[in-house]
């Protein structure tokens, strides 16, 4: 569980770096509405942890991550043919 959050916030970090370098306005926007601009940040943030969460639950309650886990990894078994 700990990796998925992990891996949702270098991705949520990653995504709002791209947004804020490549974009003038929203880099001026930034610098002219601090609050608003933490505010947003944070909210998103917490809307897409909410949402990863609910998806991982979801796959865990019905049985879809079980299946994920039996899956055997085909590259372990290249030697063996």
């Amino acid at each position: 569980m700990f990796k998925i959050i992990i891996f949702y916030e270098i991705v949520f970090v990653v995504f709002w770096n791209v947004l804020y370098f490549a974009n003038g306005d929203f880099n001026s926007w930034v610098g002219n509405q601090f609050l608003t601009a933490i505010y947003t940040f944070l909210s998103t943030m917490a809307l897409g942890l909410t949402i990863v969460y609910v998806m991982y639950i979801s796959a865990k309650l019905s049985g879809f991550l079980d299946k994920i886990k039996k899956v055997k990894d085909p590259r372990r078994d290249v030697g063996n043919q």
